[in-house]
């Protein structure tokens, strides 16, 4: 487990911030019991910021509590996985038919650069292969018009369980190739200012039965 940031914020918002990303990265493995107390002499604080980050985690599917166990840490469910994508995919589809033949050069070569970017970036930096999936999925769907659309898939990216599936669940050189057809595809259709086209690669980038889904 990783020490506590040493900032002004708040104790339980460090203590959720911390936990959040060790479990999102792996370094809290699923199945492990996170008791207050232990956590507590970790990390130097009281119980009362541990529960209340141990409450957050639970809130967004991360961590359950188990009657005379505590708190474990989830397996990252497939149901999760397929729920994440299923509402993506819709929303996406929507805020590019919305946004299709209006999207600037600018933007369209936007895109184009993030793809060249993760196609020269490390396909084990996945750091920067969420970083730049997110940039081009919120870029790709910005023009639409639509301000609350927008807002929804962007809560959506920052969700521990999206940032989960991209930190631990795929990563190596099949999935990036993937990410970069995929993306280059879109653009493309973008350029031609074809819907379905564009509608229709989403579709593969939100397949649930591809391991390499985006």
């Amino acid at each position: 487990m990783s020490g506590l940031p040493n900032d002004l914020r708040p104790l339980a918002v460090r203590v959720y911030e911390q936990l959040s990303a060790d479990i999102i990265h792996g370094v809290i493995k699923p199945g492990t019991a996170l008791a207050q107390e232990q956590v507590a002499a970790q990390y130097g604080v009281s119980r009362t910021p541990v529960r209340d980050a141990l409450t957050q985690l639970t809130l967004e599917g991360l961590t359950s509590l188990v009657p005379g166990r505590g708190y474990l840490v989830n397996e990252l469910d497939d149901r999760e996985v397929e729920n994440v994508f299923e509402v993506r995919y819709a929303l996406e589809s929507l805020a590019v038919r919305r946004a299709i033949g209006s999207y600037t050069p600018q933007q369209l070569l936007r895109l184009g650069s993030l793809v060249d970017e993760t196609e020269i970036t490390d396909p084990a930096d996945t750091e920067e292969m969420f970083r730049l999936g997110r940039a081009f999925h919120l870029d790709l769907v910005a023009p639409c018009g639509n301000d609350f659309l927008v807002g929804v898939l962007t809560s959506i990216w920052k969700h521990p369980i999206q940032q989960r599936i991209t930190l631990t669940y795929r990563h190596g050189a099949g999935h990036r190739a993937k990410v970069v057809s995929d993306h280059r595809g879109i653009v493309q259709a973008l350029k031609d200012k074809d819907a379905d086209k564009a509608v229709g690669i989403l579709r593969h980038c939100h397949d649930v039965s591809d391991p390499n889904r985006d």
